[in-house]
Order: structure tokens, then C-alpha cells, then sequence
């Protein structure tokens, strides 16, 4: 299934308060003799009805008598979905599960709108063996105050992409997963040049993403050991020490010409293919453009360590919610997207490449063997189950409004029309009514 979790809300706030939701979701325990789930998801575009029509398809094969139907809900980005499904439920509309991102988590629990799975996990033998071959990282993930909200289907970490086309013909080493930041800030200098001779440099040694903060400054952050919010993710921590090193250092870059200004994903992914950008941090899901493209000059490695090492990362899963009718059917649905079947669609072929990664530890190691670049995809695994995570990631119940919120002072920042002390504050300033419990 191709599903874009790793992008999340920009704009929108929910429009209903916890109270309405709590009071429309309902909370049946029986099921009775229906054998029918109502799932709701995000209708982005075609590949969101085809990657979950599969699921349902699947499933309703495996379970003779049961049928799935599913509810597109439209949304402009993650924020306005989450808000029309509150809307649909306090209608009266009675769904059984929801497609959510990790970053919809702290949303679904803070409006009781989800039942956890604590109960099912404790009891149920197949899902405990299931567990077992899930990282913890991403089982913390999607735990809020001790309510775990759903198993992760997919998910995606970010690392390092590198061209290799640029870094051989420069006669760089590829980095190695020990790096720091001055080695990371010495290769990326030493790829930043003027190929044309005009007097600026249209070659860089690597940039982020100007519209999400998860390629985009959230690596830095973690890694200089900080985080955005608390980890109960009730106050902003923009202007916390660990945040001010790691955007000086990335502010650092731009003024010395070693990064140009960020830019959208789009961009840096033509960037890097044209050799303009020689590195570059994503998830898997950058290998859904290159390889279909036919370009696979590239690898990647693990983000330079800072003052620690932490991965970042952003999952999916199908939370069993409270307004569900058959919520022990509706568990086996959830167990069913983290059974072998379905999770080795997310593997893919080299020719046509999962954008995710399996959340299944066994078979996200088939990557690898089945030639799906790159060259390091074990790396991508790796990295949740060898390495301490970014838990909890800060995304309060007002995930929307928080992001454009950093966005916007980050624009000012790395634009040059504030300083990052003066910049960090007046975020601060702002999140401060925004993250809350």
C-alpha cells in the first residue's frame, strides 16, 4: 500500500471539542452475529482507495462471510481528515477503524475517540509472537499514557541520502554510520561548489525540506538531544538549548554556502537526481520517485550523531475505534495489516518499490534480499532496532496548527530575517498557547 504518512497536517485544527467527541463515539462492547467492519481513511487520491481496497480485499478473502466497507473522507491534508472523521462521528456515522499517522495519535486519544489495544495485546497468543517481531520503538510510537492506540502497519525513519554519482566523482568516501556533524559539515562543504564559474555555487552538499519538519528539522533536533515539545507533550520547548544548536547549525550552513535555502520535497528530489544537491534526508519513500525513474545513483546512511543518536520516524496503523460496533473483529482486521501477507506487499520489487517499510522486522529484512535499492536498506530497520527513538515525537492534539506554526518562524529564521534566538523566542512565544493537556 502507498500511503504518505510521513506527510502530516499543515493548516487545519479539529473543529470539535473532546467533549462532543466523547459523547458521539459510543463505546459497544458486543459484536454480536455482524460480521462487518466500516473503515474510514484519507482519501488523498487514487493510490489511498487502491493501497486499502487491497487490505480489505485481502482480508474479507481470509474471512469467509465478512464484509469490509470503506468510507473515503476528503481532507487537504492529514489535519482537515482528522477533523472530518470527528465531524462524520458525532453525525451519527459509526465506524469500526481509521487510518491515522503517528502524528494522529496524541488526536484520537485526547478526544476518546480510540480504543486501545493494551487488553487485546495481554490476551490474544498471536498477536504477542507478532509483537515479538516488531521493533519497540514502534510500538512506543503509537503509546499515549500508557494506551498503546494501534500496531504499525508501515512507517518510515529518517536517514541520509546520498548521491553517489557526486560523491565519486569528487572523490569522497561514502559516509559511515559513526559520523558526527563537523564530519558531516566537512564532507557536505568540500560538495558545495561553482561548476559554472559565475561566482556562486549551484552544486550544494545537502539541504531539507521547507514544508514538513519531519525531513526537515527534526533529525537535528533529536540528535543535539532535544525535541520540540515535552515528552508528556503538554509545553513547547522551541527555545530550549538542544533546538537553538540544532537550527544555528543548519542556519550555519546556508550562510556558508553550504545548503541553499530549503525547499519542498519535490524540488530536492529533482535536485538530487540532477547532482545540484549531493545529500539529503527522507524515509524510504523517496525510492518510489527514483527507481521508476531508472535513476539509482544513490545510498544511504544514518544521520551524524550529535550530542547522542536518536531515530526519527512516523508510522500508520487502523486504531480499533470507540464508536465500533465489532471491535473484536475490527482487532483482527488491525492484526491482519501486521501479518506476513500484507506486510510483504510493503517490500516491493526493484521495479516497482514499497514507499514504506514493513513494520515486521522479519520481512523488512527481505528488502535486501529481493535487490530493492539501496545498496543499505538494512539500514533503515537497523536504525529503529539498534538505536534509541524520539519518543514521544511532538505532535500535540493541535498537530496542524503546531507545525505551520514552526514552519513559519523556521522561514524567518533561515531566511535571514531573524536571528535564531530571536526567532526561537517569538516561536516559543506562539506554541506556548498551542501545545497543551
Amino acid at each position: 500500500m502507498k500511503f504518505p504518512f510521513r506527510r502530516v497536517a499543515m493548516f487545519a485544527t479539529a473543529a470539535l471539542t473532546a467533549t462532543t467527541l466523547a459523547a458521539c463515539s459510543g463505546d459497544d462492547s458486543g459484536s454480536g452475529d455482524d460480521k462487518s467492519l466500516d473503515i474510514v481513511y484519507w482519501n488523498y487520491g487514487p493510490a489511498a482507495e487502491t493501497g486499502n481496497k487491497a487490505t480489505a480485499d485481502a482480508f474479507a478473502a481470509k474471512n469467509p462471510g465478512v464484509t469490509v466497507t470503506l468510507t473515503p473522507v476528503t481532507g487537504e491534508n492529514w489535519g482537515t481528515y482528522y477533523a472530518n472523521v470527528a465531524t462524520l462521528i458525532a453525525s451519527g456515522k459509526r465506524p469500526d477503524l481509521m487510518v491515522i499517522s503517528g502524528e494522529g495519535a496524541q488526536f484520537v486519544h485526547s478526544n476518546n475517540l480510540v480504543r486501545p489495544i493494551n487488553e487485546y495485546l495481554d490476551k490474544d497468543d498471536e498477536a504477542k509472537t507478532l509483537v515479538d517481531d516488531i521493533a519497540p520503538g514502534l510500538i512506543d510510537g503509537f503509546k499515549v499514557k500508557g494506551d498503546i492506540v494501534t500496531l504499525t502497519w508501515g512507517w518510515n525513519d529518517m536517514v541520509v541520502y546520498y548521491n553517489t554519482d557526486v560523491f565519486k566523482k569528487a572523490g569522497i568516501e561514502p559516509p559511515k554510520a559513526d559520523w558526527t556533524w563537523d564530519q558531516f559539515k566537512e564532507t557536505a562543504k568540500k560538495l558545495s561548489v561553482d561548476t559554472n564559474g559565475d561566482g556562486r555555487n549551484d552544486q550544494y552538499g545537502f539541504t531539507w525540506a521547507s514544508n514538513e519538519i519531519f525531513p526537515g528539522i527534526m533529525p537535528w533536533v533529536a540528535n543535539a538531544n532535544g525535541n520540540l515539545t515535552s515528552d508528556d507533550v503538554c509545553k513547547a520547548t522551541a527555545d530550549s538549548a538542544p533546538v537553538n544548536k540544532a537550527v544555528t547549525f543548519l542556519r550555519g550552513l546556508i550562510t556558508e554556502n553550504i545548503a541553499p535555502a530549503p525547499m519542498p520535497m519535490s524540488d530536492v528530489f529533482t535536485r538530487f537526481q540532477n547532482g545540484q544537491v549531493a545529500m539529503f534526508g527522507a524515509g524510504r519513500w523517496p525510492i518510489g520517485t527514483f527507481l521508476p525513474a531508472g535513476f539509482k545513483a544513490f545510498d544511504i546512511q544514518l544521520y551524524p550523531k550529535g550530542d547522542t543518536y536518536k531515530t526519527v520516524f512516523g508510522g500508520a496503523g487502523y486504531p480499533i475505534l470507540k464508536s465500533s460496533k465489532n471491535p473484536d473483529l475490527a482487532w483482527e482486521f488491525q492484526k491482519f495489516t501486521v501479518s506476513t501477507e500484507i506486510q510483504k506487499q510493503y517490500v516491493g520489487t526493484p521495479d516497482k518499490p514499497g514507499d514504506s517499510i514493513p513494520s515486521r522486522r522479519s520481512v523488512a529484512k527481505t528488502i535486501t534480499e529481493v535487490g530493492v535499492l539501496p545498496a543499505n536498506s538494512s539500514l533503515y530497520y537497523d536504525s529503529i532496532d539498534k538505536h534509541p527513538t524520539l519518543v514521544p515525537y511532538p505532535a500535540p492534539a493541535k498537530y496542524s496548527t503546531f507545525e505551520a506554526t514552526v514552519l513559519r518562524h523556521l522561514q524567518l529564521i533561515f531566511g535571514g530575517e531573524a536571528t535564531v534566538d530571536a526567532g526561537l523566542k517569538n516561536m516559543q512565544g506562539e506554541l506556548s498557547s498551542i501545545v497543551s493537556c
